[in-house]
Parts: structure tokens; C-alpha cells; sequence
């Protein structure tokens, strides 16, 4: 059943394990891609994730997967990219290059018992959205990329596609194992509030919502924009999160990480919705519950936060680095009514 909670916390989430060394992804790539390369880690929460330059000055992203992560979810990812490739050729995303043997991926026995997927992309050149700017072109155009990536993945399909994972909002309910980390008891209530109404409101039309592989994750931190024009969308990385659920939620996703420190953050996600509805049109059924997907994504990214720099306090600075942001847009957000938010929505998108 839609929205069912889980008997347990999935471990992915929670998954330990210990990152390589720069040292090590150079000796992958030479032994594995026939390279000879400089190597730098890049911050990230459980994979080991390296930019990589080889000696004619290409780049790419080695990424050693973390060992709690499904093979079979991992491999989801990788197939997604050589699909998108294929039905979209132009798409600005990462290309996936192939081992000496020819394999798109392939698993390292790194020691007893810990097994990780390797997988090497080219590095997509530009800024991160996060670090400019931030402007209604941008966030529109964003919309509309994120729409073109949704159309290229429409015939996607994979085994692993309806995997379980925190981060995908049909799986809310799951999050009350983990708002006994949020030790402020009004907050708690807060938070507790929304998960609520998503479960009276929303999780009811699951079903009859139409539904795909979607991205699940297009922060500002995954969108590149171009260094010269920062309006410009220069390419989509971090596939890490894909899962099929209803398409609204991966437009709600999106746009909640479009929120600025703007007194009026629908504005910023109204800039983001005209976007994506240009290019591939919000259905009524869609825009009548838009609005409490995108609040429940900031919830979702409150407590998965929390909860977790309660259990790696090593990595709780990086965890928590915009935790407090989304408590500032989510406390600002849910002073909206329903009623108004949504007739806020219908207007930016001229209905």
C-alpha cells in the first residue's frame, strides 16, 4: 500500500564505511581505466567520490560506491545515463565510460566482506547552481530542463526501479522513527503536523497519479550552470536518489530547493513550476496537492538530517550545512494556506 510504514529504518541510510584515498582512485584508474590521472575527493556523505584528470587534461568523476548501497539500485543509475544518452543525445548530463574490458561499472572487492560498485563519468564543467546568483531565468530554466529530463526517462524501466528509499515521499510515514532526534518538542510538532496532512491529503491519490523514473533529487547542488551565464542550465549530475513515484513529487522536490531567503518563497517556486509546465503541463489533479509535497520535502530533509549527524557526528558539519536554511523556508512556507498556495500555483501557471 502506498505510503505503508516500514517495519524498520532502511539501512542505507545509515549505511558506515571507510572512504578511499586519492592515492587509491589513482591506482583504479590505471589499473581498471588504463589512465594515468591526478586525483582530488570530493565531499560527499557515503560514496568516495574523486575528480580525476588524466594527462591530455580530460576530466571525469570516479565514484566507489558505498558498500550498503544495492548493486542493483547502483546499477539503475548507470543504465539511466546510457539510456538518457541515447533517446536524448544533447542532454547535459554525465556520459559513462566504459572499464578496459568494456563494462559501464564493475565491483571492487575492496577488503572481506566489503564489495563496492565503480562507475567513472565525464565531469560536467561550470558552477553550481547554489554558488550564484539566483535568478527567476534561472529557476525557469531549471524548470524546463528538469521537464526535458523527465520526458527522456518516460520509457525507462528497470528492476530495480521501485526500490525502497527514504528520500521518496510516498515512504513519509517511515520518518517517524526518526523525529525522536529533533529534541525541540515544538518543532517536533511541526514537522509532525505536515507528515499528517500529507497522509490525509495526499497519499490517498497515490495511485492514480501518473508516475515514472524520476531524478528525486534536483537540489542546487546537482544542477550546473554555465560560469559565463548562470541562467544558463549546464548540465544535471547526482542520480543517486532515483526512484519511480509519482511525477508532482519529483517537481515538488525541485522545486523546494528553488526557495531563496525571499519573504515570499512561493514566489521563487512559481519562477521553477512556469518552467517545467512550458515544457510539459501540470495536470489539475497535480497542481491541487502540489503545494503539501513541497513543504513535506523540506520535512524530509530536516529529518533525514538531523537523524543522521545524530548517528555520524564526524560528518555532522557537512550533514547539517543547510539545515538551518530549510528550517527559516520551511517555517515560512507553512504559514501558507492551502487554499491560497494553490491558487498562487494556478495563477503562475495561467490557469
Amino acid at each position: 500500500m502506498p505510503g505503508a510504514t516500514p517495519s524498520a529504518v532502511h539501512p542505507a541510510p545509515e549505511a558506515r564505511s571507510e572512504l578511499l584515498t586519492a592515492q587509491e582512485a589513482v591506482e583504479i584508474m590505471e589499473s581498471c581505466y588504463g589512465l594515468n590521472v591526478e586525483a582530488q575527493r570530493l565531499s560527499g556523505e557515503k560514496d568516495s567520490n574523486f575528480h580525476v584528470t588524466d594527462e591530455d587534461g580530460n576530466e571525469f568523476l570516479l565514484k566507489i560506491v558505498n558498500p550498503g548501497e544495492d548493486p542493483a539500485v547502483t546499477n539503475m543509475h548507470t543504465a539511466s545515463l546510457q539510456h538518457i544518452e541515447r533517446v536524448d543525445p544533447g542532454m547535459p548530463i554525465q556520459r559513462v565510460v566504459p572499464n578496459l574490458v568494456g563494462r559501464p561499472e564493475f565491483i571492487l572487492d575492496y577488503r572481506p566482506g566489503d564489495s563496492r560498485t565503480v562507475r567513472l563519468v565525464t565531469f560536467t564543467k561550470g558552477v553550481l547552481q547554489r554558488k550564484t546568483p539566483q535568478t527567476p531565468d534561472q529557476r525557469h530554466n531549471i524548470g524546463v530542463m528538469l521537464a526535458r529530463l523527465q520526458e527522456a526517462l518516460v520509457d525507462f524501466h528497470h528492476p530495480a526501479e521501485n526500490h525502497y528509499s527514504t528520500w521518496d515521499l510516498k515512504n513519509i510515514l517511515s520518518l517517524n522513527e526518526m523525529f525522536d532526534d529533533i529534541k525541540d518538542g515544538m518543532r517536533r510538532t511541526e514537522l509532525l503536523r505536515w507528515v499528517d496532512l500529507f497522509r490525509a491529503e495526499v497519499l490517498p491519490r497515490v495511485t492514480h497519479l501518473r508516475a515514472q523514473v524520476v531524478h528525486n533529487d534536483l537540489n542546487s547542488d546537482n544542477v550546473i550552470v554555465d560560469t559565463v551565464d548562470t541562467d544558463k542550465v549546464a548540465g544535471i549530475i547526482d542520480f543517486g536518489d532515483m526512484v519511480r513515484t509519482p511525477v508532482v513529487f519529483d517537481v515538488a522536490v525541485a522545486a523546494a530547493y528553488q526557495l531563496t531567503e525571499s519573504e515570499t518563497p512561493l514566489d521563487d517556486a512559481c519562477d521553477f513550476l512556469r518552467g517545467f509546465h512550458s515544457r510539459r503541463p501540470l495536470l489539475p489533479a497535480e497542481i491541487d496537492i502540489l503545494f503539501t509535497p513541497i513543504v513535506a520535502r523540506m520535512v524530509t530533509r530536516i529529518a533525514i538530517t538531523e537523524w543522521r549527524a545524530g548517528r555520524f557526528p564526524e560528518n555532522r558539519k557537512y550533514i547539517l550545512r543547510n539545515t538551518p536554511l530549510a528550517w527559516r523556508q520551511f517555517h515560512r512556507l507553512a504559514q501558507i494556506p492551502h487554499a491560497q498556495a494553490t491558487d498562487q500555483v494556478a495563477r503562475a501557471l495561467s490557469l
